[in-house]
C-alpha cells in the first residue's frame, strides 16, 4: 500500500474518531506530552499531533532502551504505570491514526517482543505484521534490521504457538539471506556487513498471525482504536467513581 493510499484510508477514520463526542482528548493529550488545556486543538491539528508523536516515541524508545539495559526509570513516560507494553501499544496506535507511518516500525517491534515474552503470541504476531506493513523493502538499511528482526521474531513465535514447518521455513528464508536467528533480541538491530536488503515477503506462505485469519493491518486500525477508546473510557468511569 503506497502512503496516498494509507492517507486516504486514515484520514476518515481520524475525522470520525475525533468527531466521537467521548473521544477522550484529554487522557491522549497527556500521553503525548500535550497540555490537557489545549488537546482538541491541538489533536486536530495533524501536524501538530504528529509532531507530539514524533517527541513521544523518541522519549518512549530512550526509556525502554534504560529498562533493557536494566536501569531504573527516571522519566514520566518510564514511569507510567503502563509502561512499557501499554505506553507502546498506545503510541502505536497513535502514530497509524495520524499517519506517522515512519513511527510506527520501531515501537510495534517493541510491543512484538513484550507480547511474545509475555506468551501472548498472537498479539506479538499482529504486531510483527504492523512493523513489516509500515515499511518499503529496501528503502532503508536500518528498516532494513526493524523488518528481518521481527521476521526472526516470527520465527520464535511460530516455533511455540504456530506450524513448525512454518517456522522452519521462515528460518530458511532468513539463512539465505544472512540473517542472525536471534536478531529480534537485540534493542537496536543492525544487519551484520554480508546480509541482503529486506525483501517484503514477511509471511511465508501466508502465515495468518491470528486465529481469525487477520492481522493488525492499517484497514482495520479503527477497530484497535475503537478497543483502546474503550478501555480509556472505563479508566475515567473508574477515575471518576474514585473521586
Amino acid at each position: 500500500m503506497s502512503d496516498e493510499q494509507i492517507s486516504g484510508a486514515l484520514a476518515p477514520t481520524r475525522d470520525a474518531a475525533l468527531s466521537r463526542p467521548d473521544f477522550p482528548f484529554t487522557r491522549v493529550a497527556r500521553r503525548l506530552g500535550i497540555d490537557p488545556a489545549e488537546a482538541e486543538m491541538a489533536l486536530r491539528d495533524d501536524e501538530r499531533a504528529r509532531a507530539a508523536i514524533s517527541r513521544t516515541v523518541g522519549e518512549f524508545l530512550e526509556a525502554d532502551d534504560a529498562r533493557r539495559a536494566g536501569r531504573a526509570p527516571r522519566t514520566a513516560i518510564g514511569l507510567d504505570p503502563d509502561f512499557p507494553t501499554g505506553v507502546g501499544m498506545a503510541l502505536v496506535g497513535a502514530a497509524v491514526l495520524w499517519d506517522a507511518r515512519d513511527l510506527v516500525p520501531r515501537v510495534a517491534l517493541r510491543v512484538a517482543k513484550d507480547h511474545y515474552e509475555d506468551g501472548a503470541d498472537e498479539l506479538a504476531a499482529s504486531y510483527i505484521a504492523l512493523v513489516q506493513e509500515s515499511l518499503d523493502p529496501g528503502e532503508d538499511s536500518e528498516d532494513d534490521a526493524v523488518a528481518w528482526a521481527a521476521q526472526s521474531l516470527l520465527v520464535s513465535v511460530l516455533q511455540r504457538s504456530g506450524s513448525p514447518a512454518q517456522a522452519d521455513e521462515v528460518a530458511r528464508d532468513l539463512a539465505a539471506h544472512a540473517i542472525p536467528i536471534q536478531l529480534w533480541r537485540d534493542d537496536d538491530p543492525t544487519l551484520p556487513d554480508e546480509s541482503m536488503a529486506w525483501h517484503g515477503g514477511a509471511f511465508v506462505g501466508g502465515i495468518p498471525p491470528r486465529r481469525d485469519e487477520r492481522s493488525l493491518s492499517y484497514e482495520d486500525v479503527h477497530d484497535y482504536m475503537n478497543t483502546l477508546l474503550a478501555e480509556m473510557r472505563r479508566e475515567q468511569q473508574a477515575e471518576g467513581d474514585g473521586d
